[in-house]
């Protein structure tokens, strides 16, 4: 058969097997009736945040219950399949790089068996529940029911509580579930409205001017200068094309964001709204949010379509979005303390996260505003700021997820220079420093920022001031984020109805990391766009990145995230608990802020290997070499360093390679091999294995024979004999000609430009 012939044919039967692969269903996990099982307890839904709150009796059976969801585990084999397509997705190298799933193949290759859906769906429906529908991914199943309903099935009370000012429901005791469902089932949601709350940092000036008195104040095009996003402007790229999905759970009213583009000069484009589920109604607080979240995602990719997923809790639709693969970017300015959430509701949104990446999203959130202090309330039970920490250093989530990007907070450091024109534009970037305004603001505001107590260190988060903490470390990077010095403008409940500077109305001037993180979101969009395509989880990137290009993050050095702490609780040293920026990485700003132009340009830079030949055969005693070919992508534009190593099968071989290098090229391996104790031996011709046989019985009876007789001439000679016999009938080629030992194995060569690695096998053969 023609050789091309047949590899056409090789390459229809791959793409058709790895089709094959994504489309077809899981083995089924369900393997008794679920009916009339046995019950176990599913733990990990209990908060720990309970135990400081007021019960206030359960709650009414008749309470209808909208968006209940079951969600399931992946198997071992899928968890760990999913781990290796995560890094073969950013591998350049790999025939996954960049092959994003959809939903609906994400499920075929990771979700529950469709017939084992259908089963739980038929006892869901059987047992009074309605509105059972499968997710897209095949990981959750969401439901309606009551509060009556959901303490029949799971055995779970409802109860009213009051914290902090507010009054909600969750559940007081973990569910149960059919032991058939043991092993499949991971979590079940929706038992408690207490949900995520906004970073949002806002004041209320009236009749204010801008640029009077020294104040200065935030517009999109004040950003695009600091951060230098002109350049990127100027080479027509705006987001457009591109998708941001704004998270929410209030309804907005759209006059609010057109306000805005109106008053910053910007095309007037209202967001596409998506109702996840049921409608939650207005809320003060979280409709300030939305407005902020949306005016600056648009304000910074201009061009991009902007969604608002709005449900009765933000990070439910977060998940809507990314099951439903609505944008490439999912912006989250919501969190709650790690620490305090339930460990199921971790796993499932972890999940649900990796699922993001899986599908090429990159998922953005506000790393949060009290300091390293994420379990401190900002409003204490009488409803009044909280102004000391008295719950100990905690992260927020899902800041701390290492699926997510988490946007800490900046403050500009206008002392040195002068950085604002006469009409109170900025013309330049403006040095910065950790935001903190806790004394200022007269309650916990600082970038949120520490070690996840809950979540391992990534492998990919290492490099320069990186903690050796073995605990994912928040932030990844940081944005302005002061409500005290500089704050932004934002639009809403009609407070721009005259432009940003009405004379007779107010005017809401906000900070908080809520502010960073869909800024952050905007500039994903611009770097989408040059890049044409989607990241997925950026930060492998990123970090990556900073290790080998200083231009691309401005290093924030000073200032830290301390907050006041009630003496004699957790953490609490000499009044004050939290971190310093630093050089390099630090707990409180992350990487730093970005050079906007020099990060969408110089993102991607990498570089890749290529040896020729491909292997290296030569003979003992002598040297082989072989051209390590460099090509870089993407401006890359660090040094290089190379190492190389030898198996240990590869006797008395070593092997070496330039140092470093600068620019593409080529860099020579060479791999020397010195003579072994067998290439001293008189080279003899091939004896027969019979013969070989017998000269070592008689090299060992001569031996034994000599001992008794105490004679060490017989003893050398017997010695010889046996070294002989060992020689012809070991490691020697059995042609005619000279005998010779083989040696095979490979050489390992390391190249590296700061976090960045690569590395190649030589495969190597002396004879």
């Amino acid at each position: 058969m023609d050789v091309h012939l047949m590899k056409n044919i090789a390459a229809m039967l791959l793409t058709f097997s790895g089709a094959a692969f994504l489309t077809a269903s899981p083995p089924t996990r369900l393997h008794h009736a679920i009916e009339n099982s046995p019950t176990f307890v599913l733990e990990g839904h209990t908060r720990p945040f309970l135990a400081s709150a007021q019960d206030l009796g359960p709650l009414g059976s008749s309470v209808a219950l909208p968006q209940l969801e079951i969600h399931f585990k992946m198997s071992a084999a899928q968890a760990a399949d999913l781990d290796s397509l995560l890094v073969s997705q950013r591998d350049r190298s790999s025939k996954w790089y960049h092959k994003w799933l959809t939903p609906e193949q994400f499920g075929s290759r990771f979700g529950v068996n469709e017939t084992d859906l259908s089963k739980v769906k038929d006892w869901l429906e059987n047992s009074g529940f309605t509105n059972v529908q499968v997710s897209r991914s095949q990981m959750f199943v969401r439901l309606s029911g009551t509060a009556a309903g959901v303490n029949r099935l799971f055995g779970v009370a409802l109860h009213q509580y009051r914290r902090n000012g507010k009054t909600f429901y969750a559940n007081s005791a973990e569910p149960v579930f059919p032991r058939a469902l043991e092993g499949l089932v991971s979590g079940l949601k929706g038992l408690t409205n207490n949900h995520a709350h906004p970073f949002l940092r806002r004041r209320l000036y009236p009749q204010i001017s801008i640029g009077i008195n020294g104040n200065h104040f935030l517009a999109p095009a004040d950003l695009a200068t600091i951060y230098n996003l002109n350049p990127i402007y100027g080479q027509g790229t705006d987001g457009t094309g591109q998708t941001i999905a704004v998270v929410g759970q209030s309804d907005i009213n759209v006059f609010d964001i057109e306000a805005f583009q109106e008053a910053a000069g910007l095309p007037i484009k209202d967001p596409q709204v998506i109702v996840a589920g049921s409608d939650p109604g207005s809320d003060p607080d979280d409709e300030s949010e939305a407005d902020l979240d949306l005016e600056w995602a648009g304000g910074i990719a201009r061009g991009a379509t902007i969604l608002y997923v709005n449900s009765p809790d933000a990070l439910d639709s977060a998940v809507y979005a990314i099951d439903n693969n609505l944008a490439a970017i999912v912006s989250i300015s919501y969190g709650l303390c790690e620490a305090g959430m339930a460990p199921a509701d971790l796993a499932t949104y972890d999940a649900a996260f990796q699922q993001a990446n899986a599908q090429g999203i990159t998922v953005v959130t506000a790393s949060g505003d009290t300091g390293a202090a994420a379990c401190d309330d900002d409003q204490d039970t009488a409803g009044t700021p909280e102004t000391a920490a008295s719950l100990g250093l905690a992260v927020s989530y899902p800041a701390s997820s290492a699926y997510v990007t988490a946007v800490g907070g900046t403050a500009f450091d206008e002392a040195q220079g002068t950085f604002w024109n006469s009409s109170g534009n900025a013309i330049s970037y403006i040095p910065e420093i950790a935001w903190n305004d806790t004394l200022t603001f007269k309650a916990l505001a600082a970038s949120g920022g520490g070690a996840s107590q809950t979540f391992a260190k990534p492998a990919w988060q290492q490099g320069s001031g990186v903690p050796n903490d073995l605990y994912r470390d928040v932030p990844d990077i940081a944005l302005s984020a002061s409500p005290e010095h500089d704050p932004y403008l934002i639009c809403t409940v009609g407070s721009c109805s005259n432009g940003f500077a009405p004379p007779l109305s107010k005017l809401y001037f906000v900070g908080g990391t809520s502010c960073a993180a869909p800024v952050f979101s905007g500039i994903l969009a611009l770097l989408n766009q040059n890049s044409q395509g989607q990241q997925g989880n950026v930060n492998p990137a990123m970090y990556a990145l900073a290790s080998f290009n200083s231009g691309v993050f401005h290093d924030i050095e000073l200032g830290d995230n301390k907050v006041p702490c009630v003496a004699g609780t957790p953490d609490c040293t000499k009044g004050t608990l939290g971190y310093s920026a630093g050089l390099g990485y630090d707990q409180v700003t992350g990487l730093g802020s970005l050079d906007a132009t020099q990060f969408i340009e110089q993102w991607g830079s990498d570089f890749q290997l290529v040896v020729h030949p491909g292997f290296l055969n030569f003979t003992s005693g002598t040297a082989g070499s072989t051209n390590i070919q460099v090509t870089r992508f993407a401006n890359f534009a660090g040094n290089i360093s190379f190492t190389c190593s030898v198996d240990a099968s590869l006797t008395n071989t070593t092997c070496s390679v330039p140092g470093t290098m600068s620019g593409s090229g080529e860099v020579t391996l060479t791999v020397t091999n010195a003579a072994s104790a067998f290439a001293l031996w008189p080279r003899i011709r091939t004896v027969p294995p019979a013969a070989t046989l017998l000269l070592a019985i008689a090299s060992v009876g001569l031996l034994l024979w000599s001992g008794r007789r105490k004679s060490v001439v017989f003893a050398a000679f017997a010695v010889v004999c046996l070294l002989t016999a060992i020689g012809c009938g070991s490691g020697y080629s059995q042609g005619a000609g000279s005998p010779t030992q083989t040696l095979t194995g490979n050489v390992t060569v390391t190249a590296a430009s700061g976090v960045l690695q690569h590395v190649i096998l030589v495969p190597i053969t002396i004879s």
